[in-house]
């Protein structure tokens, strides 16, 4: 090993020299370019003082006018037929600012720079695609490019008038404070004059002409990228990258720079960065050498160099050092081969004997307990110890595959059974809410009514203990409801701006008159820390709350029940139901907020309930990001809920809850009644009645929908399952009735016992404008049909 580390060392040094000779060499190729250049511009400034001291004036003058006629915006352009081609010359365009005040001298200067661009620009043409002559003070331009793709129209026609190059870097190389030896000097990438755009970078090289010691014009050749520049770094090494930067560290070229000629400036700025090549020149410049290979401190890359002389450029080629030592390690690899061969030869034996004696059986009894079983067979029929595993195996497999297709089918089966039952489940449990509101409408509203009713005590007594059961049931129903939507992923969380105080008090005062009707204490307080405006559902903490309040008041016998709000130390707000009821220990505490359970069957003996209440409270406060906690020691209970509730400002006030209308201002409505149950109906006309209202009823959506084409209403109750046409269908032709006869737009009330929150959906849908669910209450109904504009009269009942 020391000596493949030795060979290795004196490989590396050995490419490293290679990579040094190459790029010179490299460099001495690329450079080629511009050194010819250097002797083209020397050769055309010899040409053009010639041209100038044998020219007459009067030839010049004439040729001066024919080849670059006044126009009419001032300048001097050339014609289109030195652009398209004469006997003498073609490719050519020029542009001359403030034309008409060019001097004898100037024009003896373009004159004879208009014969030197064309000729030397034919004569080159195959080595550089363009030639041109520019002044640095006077903005007169005459170039040779007959295969630009403009045509040169630039200057033969578009440019303004204005067009100034003093300033341009081109120009100033050239200029003689900033070029005292008067050599030729390349530019950085710069846009290309001609292009409106900006997007086309180009390099050129210029050469000052000086006539009489005096600096008249310059020389001058653009470096085009699709040319010469991405040629050059294109042809890398393996496993290098080839680039060129100025001699203060910005990137010329690059591989991938350009697409169609133009330059896509975010490969250019990125390889400017991952390269760092400003960094890189600095230590380069370091070394004191044209050429040269280094090892860059700042990206660890190995870089070989090289000075272009003629533009001043750097020819850089970059490598991964672990390419240089790869490359030295395969030259120096053969030293190791004489001392493997041995070794594997030995290894090469020995393994033939491991796999004829041991592994070949083992990989084909493995091969056959992967696959499919086809080569089972073959090993099956084997006598040896290889034979009784391939028994044993196959025999195995066949087992697991039974047992596989046996599991499948019966998951496959219990499955669609869950899946249908949880389906019937839904329908029943939908099915059942309307069947069950339907006669708890005609029970609750007719109690109701009759509870209003002057008359015996007895009878105000037995009409609110019918009330009192119907909501009950109600209740019941709609804890079974919540649960099946809970299950369903059907329980939605909507946020909003509510006053914590006046919830809170107003659900606490709802529960009052409850507490002392058993005699107990009833308070209530919401500390100043946790009063003011939160965003949350003001509707669910309010069902948590009243379940709880529920709870308290009716597992209470004597003493009191409490509920009290504050700010935790987190920011959250707890909300604290404290009663003195009858308690429960840590077994039941566990089994409190399950599903259908309750303390234990005594409980429900005494106090009823289905046990879903508390289920329904824990399922809530999770969907909000809260959780609930109770706790109890033997006598009495303390429920907390706590709830991250986000504080907002309230910058209205909180509405109070609107009274009920008053009577006197239904009076003469107009109610169009549709509803199929002759109980329902009944319930209706009872509350409405007394109001005054004009009331028609029909039993059926078509009969509606006869009876609004007939006359006008106010309203309209609208039942949603009827038979004939059922409320969705009638309300739709309602509002289209409306839109096409121009009719104001009729309040609709779904009155329904369709009552989950799809229904009220299809109902807002269908165009109705309000949901209202059995049973009803009167306040409720009332509510319904306040605010309603119309003309009071005296109503009376009538059926269409």
């Amino acid at each position: 090993m020391a000596t493949f580390a030795f060979v290795q060392k004196d490989v590396a040094a050995r490419e490293t020299a290679r990579l040094e000779e190459y790029v010179a060499e490299r460099v001495k190729s690329e450079d080629r370019l511009f050194s010819d250049l250097v002797l083209l511009h020397r050769a055309a400034s010899l040409s053009l003082r010639r041209r100038m001291e044998k020219m007459p004036q009067a030839l010049i003058d004439r040729e001066f006018d024919k080849a670059f006629p006044l126009q009419a915006d001032g300048t001097r352009r050339t014609t289109a037929e030195l652009f398209d081609g004469n006997p003498w010359s073609y490719g050519l365009g020029g542009f001359i600012a403030n034309g008409a005040d060019v001097s004898p001298d100037e024009r003896r200067l373009l004159v004879s720079a208009l014969q030197v661009v064309s000729h030397t620009g034919e004569a080159e043409l195959e080595r550089y695609d363009n030639f041109y002559l520019f002044t640095p003070e006077t903005n007169r331009f005459i170039v040779f490019g007959p295969h630009r793709d403009d045509r040169l129209i630039y200057y033969r026609r578009d440019a303004p008038p204005t067009l100034d190059f003093r300033g341009e870097e081109m120009v100033e190389l050239t200029l003689p404070r900033n070029n005292p030896e008067r050599t030729m000097r390349c530019t950085k990438l710069r846009k290309l004059i001609s292009d409106p755009t900006g997007q086309a970078l180009t390099s050129a090289c210029m050469t000052p002409i000086d006539v009489g010691g005096r600096h008249v014009a310059s020389w001058g050749t653009t470096i085009m990228l699709n040319s010469y520049l991405l040629r050059a770094v294109q042809d890398a090494l393996p496993g290098g990258v080839n680039m060129i930067a100025s001699d203060d560290g910005e990137l010329i070229s690059y591989p991938g720079m350009s697409r169609d000629g133009i330059v896509d400036r975010g490969v250019l700025q990125k390889a400017q960065q991952e390269h760092r090549i400003a960094d890189v020149v600095k230590e380069i410049r370091k070394q004191g050498q044209d050429v040269g290979v280094v090892r860059s401190q700042v990206t660890g890359k190995v870089i070989a160099y090289g000075l272009m002389k003629e533009p001043g450029w750097y020819f850089l080629m970059s490598f991964s050092p672990t390419d240089i030592l790869w490359s030295a390690v395969k030259s120096a690899a053969w030293i190791l081969l004489f001392g493997l061969v041995g070794v594997v030869a030995q290894t090469l034996l020995l393994y033939r004997f491991t796999r004829t004696a041991v592994l070949d059986p083992l990989g084909r009894l493995a091969q056959a307990g992967w696959s499919d079983g086809g080569d089972t067979e073959y090993l099956e029929h084997r006598q040896d110890e290889i034979g009784v595993l391939a028994r044993a195996l196959s025999w195995q497999r066949a087992k697991n595959d039974d047992l596989l297709r046996s599991l499948e089918d019966r998951v496959a089966e219990r499955t669609a059974e869950l899946e249908r039952a949880n389906k019937a489940k839904s329908v029943f449990l939908a099915n059942m809410s309307h069947e069950l509101r339907t006669p708890l409408n005609g029970v609750i509203a007719i109690a109701d009514q009759l509870a209003e009713e002057r008359g015996q005590e007895r009878r105000r007594e037995l009409a609110g203990l019918v009330a009192s059961s119907g909501r009950l049931l109600e209740q019941v129903l709609s804890d079974i409801l919540d649960v099946s939507k809970i299950e369903a992923g059907q329980f939605s969380i909507t946020p909003a701006p509510f006053d914590l105080t006046c919830e809170v008090g107003a659900i606490a005062e709802l529960h009052r008159a409850s507490a002392e009707a058993k005699g107990l204490d009833f308070g209530w307080s919401v500390s100043p820390d946790a009063g003011g405006g939160y965003l949350g559902d003001a509707g669910r903490i309010a069902q948590v709350l009243s379940n709880l309040l529920a709870n308290a008041v009716k597992f209470t016998e004597t003493g009191g029940v409490t509920l009290t709000v504050d700010r935790t130390q987190d920011g959250a707000i707890s909300f604290c139901v404290r009663d003195t009821g009858v308690g429960f220990d840590e077994e039941t505490r566990q089994r409190l907020f399950r599903r259908f359970e309750q303390a234990d069957a005594s409980i429900t003996r005494r106090f009823g309930g289905t046990g879903l209440g508390l289920s329904i409270c824990a399922a809530l406060t999770e969907m909000m990001g809260g959780r609930i906690e109770a706790r109890s020691a033997d006598k009495g209970a303390v429920f907390e809920v706590i709830l991250p509730l986000p504080p907002v400002g309230m910058n209205t006030p909180v509405a109070e809850p609107s009274s009920v209308v008053e009577g006197g201002s239904l009076a003469g409505l107009r109610v169009l009644v549709a509803e199929d149950h002759p109980t329902n109906r009944k319930v209706v006309q009872i509350v409405l009645e007394p109001f005054g209202i004009d009331l028609t009823v029909v039993d059926n959506g078509a009969d509606a929908v006869e009876a609004f084409a007939q006359a006008s209403f106010d309203v309209i109750l609208m039942d949603m399952q009827m038979p004939v046409m059922d409320g969705l269908t009638a309300t739709r032709l309602i509002r289209e009735r409306e839109a096409r006869d121009g009719r104001a737009r009729t309040r609709i009330v779904m009155l329904t016992a369709a009552a989950m929150d799809e229904h009220v959906v299809q109902a807002r849908r269908a165009g109705a404008d309000l949901h209202v669910s059995k049973p009803v209450r009167p306040a409720e109904l009332i509510e319904a049909l306040s605010g309603v504009d119309h003309a009071p009269q005296v109503g009376a009942s009538r059926s269409a």
